[in-house]
């Protein structure tokens, strides 16, 4: 399954996401396998292979992606859109997954 999720936070890149998991979370990185950006570039994270840290209960079945923003306040840009979709789309085909769903769907 692919768990979808946004950073929370307007201006945090992958770097800023990457060394809070590591320091303050005391994770060995990045939690999510994929981080897009809002001009719609596409970071690795953890490998695929590799279990997440970013839906406690479900890490070990499933490819977490982030999106950079807050999309409590604000609104998610096409380019961005986009590169969300045909990640989805290339990680369902290579994987034969069917199940898309908001971190906030498994964890409120």
């Amino acid at each position: 399954m692919l768990v979808l999720h946004h950073s929370q936070h307007k201006t945090w890149n992958v770097y800023d996401i990457h060394n809070f998991h590591k320091n303050e979370k005391g994770w060995s990185g990045i939690g999510y396998h994929f981080f897009i950006t809002k001009d719609g570039k596409i970071y690795r994270g953890r490998p695929e292979n590799t279990i997440g840290a970013h839906c406690l209960s479900y890490n070990n079945c499933t490819i977490g992606i982030c999106a950079q923003g807050d999309f409590m306040v604000e609104k998610m840009q096409s380019q961005q859109t986009l590169a969300v979709i045909n990640l989805c789309r290339h990680l369902c085909n290579r994987y034969n997954i069917k199940t898309i769903k908001g971190h906030k769907e498994l964890k409120p």
